[in-house]
């Protein structure tokens, strides 16, 4: 049974590698483009952020329980992820839902980029440091699923664009159900992600952040 797991898994990424691969680049070139985005912003700007955080990582170091509150981390990121893959979801729906996907997915990397290259800007080495701790534990699970889910909603969105170009009223009832339960599946991957948001990554940037 894993034999032919492994084997339908990786015909499933034979056959839809080009469609990762344009969704992912779509993805790192919101990561580029946040990081860019810096370099345009007014020095008042930047240093309205820099004294924001600041203010963060005191309050951090001064009483990181009531910073950190697990239960509201929790709900925060199981709110973005819910939103984000009901807007995929939707989206897939559309036959011209594909490039509002592609979009999705480049603000979602732009905002990842935006944070870490502030921090990297911002406080160089220990910048790096604090990200690894306050960024990639949760984005390790959370990125490759909107990934995904992103992938799976091209595809279907795709799949429409074909039918209707051939202007054929093909019976999609079980495309439609296969996809429902992709997306699902990366739901429940999402929502194990926020687990780790509120509980795991906390504990690493309390770790870290007496060196920022």
């Amino acid at each position: 049974m894993l034999k032919r797991f492994q084997r339908d898994f990786l015909e499933y990424i034979r056959e839809n590698l080009g469609i990762y691969t344009v969704v992912t680049l779509f993805f790192l070139a919101g990561v580029i483009a946040g990081p860019i985005l810096l370099g345009f912003l007014q020095e008042s700007q930047v240093t309205e952020l820099g004294t924001a955080m600041s203010y963060f990582f005191e309050d951090l170091k001064n009483d990181a329980d009531t910073v950190l509150k697990p239960l509201e981390l929790l709900k925060t990121s199981y709110q973005k992820s819910i939103l984000l893959l009901l807007l995929l979801w939707l989206l897939g729906l559309l036959w011209m839902g594909f490039p509002f996907i592609l979009l999705l997915l480049f603000l979602k990397g732009f905002a990842t980029g935006f944070t870490v290259g502030f921090m990297v800007r911002h406080y160089s080495l220990k910048g790096i440091i604090f990200c690894l701790a306050a960024v990639l534990p949760h984005n390790i699970i959370l990125v490759p699923g909107y990934l995904i889910a992103g992938a799976t909603a091209m595809t279907f969105s795709i799949l429409k664009v074909k039918g209707r170009l051939a202007k054929k009223h093909a019976d999609r009832r079980l495309y439609f159900q296969q996809y429902c339960i992709m997306m699902f599946a990366v739901l429940v991957f999402a929502l194990f992600g926020g687990l780790v948001e509120a509980y795991i990554t906390p504990v690493f940037m309390e770790l870290v952040i007496n060196i920022i």
